[in-house]
C-alpha cells in the first residue's frame, strides 16, 4: 500500500518535480510539428526567408545589370580587336567586299561600313541607328534578332577610318537567364541554411520555455484554488527568466489574495443570508401592495383580472353558464371628499367595500379598480334565468346605498353600475372588464338610468366612433371635405343664393352622412377647425363668384361651439377682408339648440355679427326648444323651415297649420322665410302662396361641386 502524502508541501514539491522533470529526446518529425504549430515561429522563419531573400534579389538586380554590361563589352571588344587587326593586314590596299564578308565570318559582326576620304565599303547587314562603342552598351537599341548598332570614331589605329558595325548579341539573354538561375539557386541553398539555423535558435531560445510557460500557466488557471503548486524557480537569467520571476510573484500574489477572498466569501455568505430572508420579506409585502389594495384590502385591476380569466377558462371548460363582470361607481363621491374630508371618504370606501365583499365567495373575484370604483364577477349559480343576474345586481347595488355611518352621522352615497355578461359581451377579463367600465360611466351621466349592460352593437358603435375620431382628424389635417352648393330660390324661381353643404368621403367606408360625422366634431371639439375651413373655403368661391356676376349670398352653417367661441366674428372679418367680400353676401345659418345654450354669449356674437353687416337666419326652426321672448330679441333676418314639417305637405293638415303659423310669425317679426326639403310641385306651390319667401329642395336644385355658372341672380 502506497503511503499518503501528508503535508501540502510535499504536494507542491511533487507538482514542481513533475513541472521541471526535462525533457525527453524529440524525433525530428515531432520537432518540425511543433515548429509549425507554433504561430511565433512561422512568423519568425517566414520573416527571416523573406528578409534573406529580399537581400538576395536586391544584390541580384545590380549585378545582373553589370554582368550583362561585360557580356555585352566582351562582344563589342571581340569586334573592335578583329577591326583594328583588319585595317593592319590590309595596309594600304584597297578594302574590297571579300575582305568585308572575311572580316564578319571571323567575328561577331554581321555588318560593318568603313568610310575615309569620303569613300566607303559597306558589307552585310544596313546599320541603322548606331551609337557609340565606348558608351553604356546596356541602353543601346537592339533589332529584333538580337543585333545592336555601334560607331567607333576616327581614330589612328582604325588608320583614320569612321567604322560602324552591327554586333550579333544574340547569346547574352541565355547567358543571362543562366546567370540568374545559379545566383538564385544559391540564394535559396543560402536561405534555407540560414531558415534552418534560425528555427533551431527560435526552439532553443523561445519556443520550448514558453510552451513550459504556457503549460504552467494553463495548469495554474484551471487549479485556481492551488496557485503554490505551480510555483518554480527561475532558471534562467535573460527576458524569460524575468517573465517566470513576474509569473512566480503573480502566483504568490493570487495565493494572498485567494486567502482573502476565501475569508470575505464567508463573511459575505453571512450577509447574503441576511439580505435574501430581509429581501424575501419585502418581497412578499410588495407582493401584497401590488395584488391588493391597502385602503379596503380588496384585489387590485391586475389581480382582478387575473382571477377573472382563470376562472372563466374553468367555467368554459365546463358546463356553460353565464356570468357578469359589474363595475359600480359612486355618485359625486369627490363632492363628499371636499365637504367631510379624505379621511370620512377613506372610511366610506372601506365600509362599501366590506359590503360589495359580502357578495362573493371568493375574495379574488372583488377589486377596487381605483378611486371610487369597484369590480365585482357576479356568477350564475345553477341554470337561473337571466333576471337573476340583474337581482343580484340590484341586491348590491341596495347595500351600497344604504346610509355609511361614520362617527354618529350617516353619509349616503348614490352608485351607478355597468355590466358585462359573458359570452355576449366578451370572453376575456380585460375585454368584459372595459365593456363594463364603459356602460358605468354612460350610467353616471345618465339621469334615469344608473344600472346599463354593454350590449354588442354599442361596442361596435364605440368601435365605429373611435375610428370617425382618427379619420376625422386626418381629414382635417389633409383637407380632404368638399363643399357643395345648393341653390335657394325666390317664389318666381329665379336664384337668390346657394346654401354650402359639408360632404365628406371616406377612404374605406365612402361617402359619410353630415348626420354621422357632423355630431361627432361637435362633441370632440373639431368642428371649430373644420368651420373655420367651411367659412374659408365658402369665402374664397364667394370673391370668384362675384367676379364672374354673382350678386346673390352663400349661407354657411355654424355650429355652438363657434358661436360661443370669442374670437370667432373676429375672424370672420379677418377674413372678409382680406378676400375683399361685401358682407351682406354671407349669411350664417344657426340653429335653435346652438342660440339656447347660452344665450347672453350668443346674444353678443350675433350684435358683432350684425355689426360687421352679416345676415343671420335661424336654421331648422321648430325642431329646437328657442323661447319666442329670445327668439324676438335675436338680429335675425331670415328663418328657415325645416324640412320635417314640409314633408307632409299639403296633405297633413298639422303641417299647413305649423307652417302658416311659422310664415306669419316671421313676417311679423320682419324676417324672412325660407323653406328647405322642398321635392314636389304641390309643395313648392302650397308655399309660394302660403307666403313663403323662398325656397329650397331637390326639386329646384341638387347640391354641386359647382353651384353658380353665371346665370341671373334675382336683385
Amino acid at each position: 500500500m502506497k503511503p499518503v502524502v501528508g503535508t501540502e508541501a510535499e504536494m507542491v514539491s511533487e507538482e514542481l518535480a513533475a513541472v521541471n522533470q526535462p525533457p525527453s529526446k524529440r524525433s525530428f518529425r515531432e520537432w518540425a510539428r511543433q515548429l509549425a504549430g507554433c504561430r511565433l515561429c512561422r512568423n519568425l522563419t517566414v520573416a527571416a526567408f523573406a528578409a534573406i531573400l529580399a537581400i538576395e534579389v536586391a544584390i541580384l538586380i545590380p549585378s545582373y545589370r553589370n554582368y550583362e554590361e561585360d557580356l555585352l563589352s566582351e562582344r563589342v571588344d571581340i569586334a573592335s580587336q578583329a577591326i583594328i587587326t583588319f585595317l593592319k593586314h590590309t595596309g594600304s590596299r584597297e578594302i574590297n567586299s571579300a575582305a568585308l564578308e572575311t572580316l564578319m565570318a571571323s567575328s561577331p559582326l554581321v555588318g560593318v561600313s568603313m568610310r575615309r576620304e569620303g569613300v566607303g565599303y559597306e558589307a552585310g547587314e544596313a546599320i541603322e541607328s548606331p551609337q557609340p562603342a565606348d558608351g553604356v552598351l546596356r541602353a543601346a537599341p537592339r533589332t529584333s534578332r538580337g543585333t545592336i548598332d555601334l560607331s567607333w570614331g576616327s581614330d589612328p589605329m582604325l588608320s583614320d577610318y569612321q567604322v560602324l558595325g552591327r554586333v550579333d548579341v544574340s547569346d547574352v539573354p541565355s547567358e543571362l537567364v543562366a546567370f540568374v538561375f545559379r545566383i538564385l539557386g544559391l540564394s535559396l541553398l543560402i536561405a534555407v541554411f540560414v531558415t534552418a539555423v534560425t528555427m533551431f535558435v527560435v526552439d532553443r531560445m523561445m519556443l520550448s520555455p514558453l510552451l513550459k510557460l504556457r503549460a504552467r500557466i494553463s495548469r495554474a488557471g484551471d487549479d485556481a484554488e492551488h496557485p503554490l503548486r505551480y510555483l518554480t524557480p527561475a532558471g534562467r537569467c535573460d527576458e524569460f527568466g524575468e517573465v517566470e520571476g513576474v509569473f512566480n510573484s503573480m502566483l504568490k500574489q493570487n495565493a494572498s489574495y485567494l486567502a482573502r477572498l476565501q475569508l470575505l466569501n464567508r463573511e459575505l455568505d453571512q450577509l447574503l443570508d441576511e439580505r435574501t430572508r430581509t429581501l424575501r420579506r419585502t418581497e412578499q409585502e410588495l407582493e401584497i401592495r401590488t395584488l391588493y389594495d391597502q385602503l379596503t384590502g380588496l384585489a387590485s385591476r391586475s389581480l382582478f383580472e387575473e382571477q377573472l380569466d382563470r376562472y372563466l377558462d374553468q367555467a368554459r371548460q365546463n358546463a356553460p353558464r353565464k356570468e357578469a363582470v359589474l363595475v359600480l361607481g359612486l355618485n359625486d363621491f369627490q363632492a363628499l371628499n371636499g365637504l367631510a374630508g379624505h379621511e370620512i371618504g377613506d372610511r366610506v370606501l372601506q365600509e362599501i367595500a366590506r359590503r360589495i365583499a359580502r357578495h362573493s365567495a371568493d375574495h379574488g373575484h372583488v377589486a377596487r379598480l381605483g378611486g371610487d370604483i369597484f369590480g365585482l364577477l357576479v356568477a350564475e349559480a345553477g341554470r337561473i334565468p337571466p333576471e337573476s343576474i340583474e337581482t343580484r345586481i340590484s341586491a348590491i347595488i341596495e347595500s351600497c346605498e344604504r346610509p355609511v355611518q361614520v362617527g354618529g352621522k350617516p353619509y349616503e352615497c348614490e352608485v351607478s353600475a355597468g355590466v358585462a355578461v359573458t359570452p355576449l359581451d366578451g370572453v376575456e377579463a380585460r375585454t368584459l372588464l372595459s365593456h363594463a367600465e364603459i356602460v358605468m360611466h354612460r350610467a353616471k351621466k345618465s339621469p334615469s338610468q344608473r344600472v346599463q349592460f354593454f350590449a354588442s352593437e354599442f361596442g361596435d358603435q364605440v368601435l365605429r366612433r373611435q375610428e370617425m375620431i382618427r379619420s376625422l382628424k386626418v381629414a382635417i389635417q389633409n383637407q380632404l371635405f368638399q363643399l357643395h352648393y345648393q341653390p335657394q330660390f325666390d317664389r318666381l324661381r329665379r336664384c337668390t343664393g346657394y346654401e354650402s353643404l359639408l360632404r365628406w368621403h371616406h377612404p374605406l367606408h365612402g361617402a359619410v352622412s353630415p348626420a354621422e360625422f357632423i355630431p361627432l366634431a361637435e362633441e370632440t371639439g373639431l368642428i371649430v377647425r373644420i368651420g373655420d375651413w367651411v367659412l374659408e373655403q365658402a369665402v374664397v368661391t364667394l370673391k370668384r363668384w362675384a367676379g364672374q356676376g354673382f350678386t346673390g349670398r352663400i349661407a354657411v352653417n355654424v355650429s355652438a361651439l363657434q358661436l360661443h367661441d370669442q374670437g370667432f366674428a373676429d375672424r370672420i372679418s379677418a377674413l372678409l377682408q382680406r378676400c375683399g367680400v361685401s358682407a351682406r353676401q354671407l349669411e350664417l345659418e344657426i340653429t335653435e339648440t346652438a342660440l339656447m345654450d347660452d344665450v347672453e354669449r350668443a346674444m353678443a356674437t350675433l350684435n358683432r355679427f350684425r355689426e360687421l353687416g352679416l345676415a343671420l337666419a335661424v336654421d331648422d326652426f321648430g325642431t329646437g326648444y328657442s323661447s319666442l321672448a329670445y327668439l324676438k330679441a335675436l338680429p335675425v333676418s331670415r328663418i328657415k323651415i325645416d324640412r320635417t314639417f314640409v314633408t307632409g305637405l299639403p296633405d297633413n293638415e298639422q303641417d299647413e297649420a305649423l307652417c302658416k303659423t311659422i310664415i306669419t310669425m316671421a313676417h311679423n317679426m320682419s324676417c324672412a322665410v325660407i323653406a328647405e326639403g322642398v321635392e314636389t310641385e304641390a309643395q313648392a306651390s302650397w308655399l309660394a302662396l302660403a307666403g313663403c319667401d323662398e325656397l329650397q329642395g331637390f326639386l329646384l336644385g341638387k347640391p354641386g361641386l359647382y353651384g353658380f355658372q353665371g346665370k341671373d341672380i334675382a336683385g
